[in-house]
């Protein structure tokens, strides 16, 4: 049972980041729990609060893609890692999922150099020079 848990909520991660990707938001409602909420960005809130930033951040930046190398997750934890293309290599997202739906995220940067992993470090609040997902 655990095993379908963790699966429903690998799956509603990346389709979290297609809808970024495509800038398709359609599916936001099936993904997401009305109470969402991104800790890096908590002025995104909510499946209307997504759509209103994805349709935002889309038409400032129409080439936007989210490279997600891995999605690994045990239970309704679920952890994310790649980067936005061009912009932020090296980030791990941390999601909580209820039921299939995301809950919350967090975002982290790893520190680490030289191909090293480093400690993970919380990323500021700057919604105004970085895209959020």
């Amino acid at each position: 049972m655990n095993g379908d848990v963790t699966m429903r909520a690998r799956r509603a991660v990346s389709r979290y980041f297609e809808m970024w990707n495509t800038g398709d938001s359609s599916t936001a409602a099936e993904i997401l729990s009305p109470d969402w909420i991104d800790h890096a960005h908590p002025e995104v809130v909510g499946v209307q609060g997504v759509r209103e930033a994805i349709e935002r951040i889309r038409t400032a930046q129409p080439d936007l893609r989210f490279q997600i190398d891995a999605v690994l997750g045990e239970g309704d934890l679920v952890a994310a890692v790649g980067g936005v293309d061009g912009a932020a290599p090296g980030l791990i997202w941390l999601v909580r999922t209820h039921d299939g739906k995301l809950v919350e995220m967090w975002t982290y940067r790893d520190s680490g150099d030289r191909g090293r992993a480093g400690n993970p470090e919380p990323l500021e609040e700057d919604s105004a020079s970085r895209p959020s997902p």
